[in-house]
């Protein structure tokens, strides 16, 4: 992507209603890349969601994505993730990555949940996720040419190459530069904030 860094704000009014591909539930779709892509295009890049799991049961399966995600309401899950010991994610914000091609099954650990979904494809992106909770200004160095911050709990303004947006809990900031791109988003919680960031790099 050529010319100036964009920061753009994406509110849950903006999320759209998606069916899963495996029929079994539905996901608040945040944002995708290029925008209106499916999953299976070639051209495919990434997308963030939200999904509401109400039932135990199989994940859909993604062939050539990567996936992240992370509880943010209920009590937690177990994932079997073939080929991997099984992982229990009983903790909100806790980052857990895998390839969404592996099969897997989701079993509830006392409820309805709802999970943080990063997608990228592997042949394009590689992604790193990290949830950072700070009360205090902070400088946040960038060092991916896509970076997406998801405002878990709190409120904080963004301040990026003289863009400032004031996002609350539940609001997504998505940052594209060019790349390569070493540049700085400035954080100004209010009072306190909990925000999972997320890096994305292209492959090479």
């Amino acid at each position: 992507m050529s010319g100036a860094p964009l920061l753009r704000r994406i509110t849950p009014a903006d999320h759209l209603i998606m069916p899963w591909k495996n029929g079994l539930g539905f996901t608040r779709e945040i944002a995708i890349d290029p925008p209106g892509a499916a999953m299976n295009d070639a051209g495919f890049r990434w997308r963030l969601s939200i999904a509401a799991v109400d039932q135990s049961g199989p994940f859909s399966s993604f062939p050539g994505i990567d996936r992240t995600i992370m509880v943010i309401d209920g009590k937690g899950m177990e994932l079997a993730v073939a080929g991997q010991a099984p992982q229990r994610l009983d903790r909100c914000f806790l980052p857990f990555s895998f390839p969404g091609d592996a099969a897997t099954d989701c079993r509830l650990i006392d409820g309805p949940i709802q999970d943080f979904n990063l997608m990228v494809n592997r042949n394009l992106l590689s992604a790193q996720t990290t949830v950072c909770r700070w009360s205090d200004p902070v400088q946040l160095a960038l060092e991916a040419p896509i970076a997406m911050l998801h405002l878990l709990e709190g409120d904080a303004g963004f301040t990026a190459m003289a863009q400032h947006v004031q996002g609350a809990a539940g609001d997504t900031l998505i940052w594209q530069g060019p790349s390569p791109v070493r540049q700085a988003i400035e954080i100004a919680p209010r009072g306190s904030a909990t925000i999972a960031v997320m890096e994305l790099t292209p492959v090479r």
